[in-house]
């Protein structure tokens, strides 16, 4: 039977507990796949990765070559979208006449459209007087926060993840997903998009 692990670091590990649940279809009952569940020990493997990731390569990267990577993320969603309609369906249950006009195009559309709009946001500066009459320039600075901790719920598992995934991404930041335990596939199946695309170990 098919089992989904976790994605670490560039690479999909199994639990250090050995421990394993049942991943049910709920729109007949079946179970679809077994979930290698996650614990302490996953928790700070992949906060260390990110954190790696966020002072070596990912936050060396210039905004364009950023956003040239997250565009590549998206192309490959969609290079795969049955896959991921699939997934989507057996996960939660829903049609996928819903899943595929909805859920899939705004998933990978989560990438494109937040990375195109980081490249255009402006950063103020202006000048004010100051008591002794030298002046001075204010201006804004613009950092990613850190490792940023996503959790996305059972209903819109891959479009509410990238919603909040693109923008931290694109920001420069990295990130811990912990899906629902429901819906964890499409999660783990953008491990591999990410691999594809060229985002380095640790930043997802």
């Amino acid at each position: 039977m098919k089992e989904i692990k976790h994605f670490i670091n560039g690479e999909y590990v199994e639990s250090a507990s050995g421990k394993l649940f049942d991943n049910v279809n709920p729109a007949n009952g079946q179970v679809i796949a077994k979930i290698h569940e996650a614990g302490e020990a996953e928790v700070d493997a992949a906060v260390k990765a990110a954190r790696a990731a966020l002072k070596g390569p990912w936050g060396r990267m210039t905004v364009a070559e950023r956003t040239e990577i997250l565009h590549r993320v998206a192309a490959g969603i969609s290079a795969r979208f049955d896959e991921f309609l699939e997934a989507e369906c057996l996960d939660t249950g829903k049609p996928k006449s819903l899943a595929s006009h909805i859920d899939i195009p705004r998933g990978a559309a989560n990438f494109s459209v937040f990375a195109d709009l980081v490249k255009n946001v402006p950063t103020e500066a202006f000048e004010m007087a100051t008591p002794d009459g030298t002046g001075a320039l204010n201006y804004g600075v613009r950092r990613p926060k850190g490792v940023i901790g996503v959790i996305s719920p059972w209903n819109l598992p891959l479009l509410l993840m990238t919603w909040k995934v693109g923008p931290a991404l694109a920001c420069g930041n990295t990130v811990v997903v912990k899906p629902s335990e429901e819906t964890p596939t499409t999660t783990a199946l953008l491990g591999e998009v990410m691999n594809a695309a060229g985002v380095p170990a640790g930043v997802y």
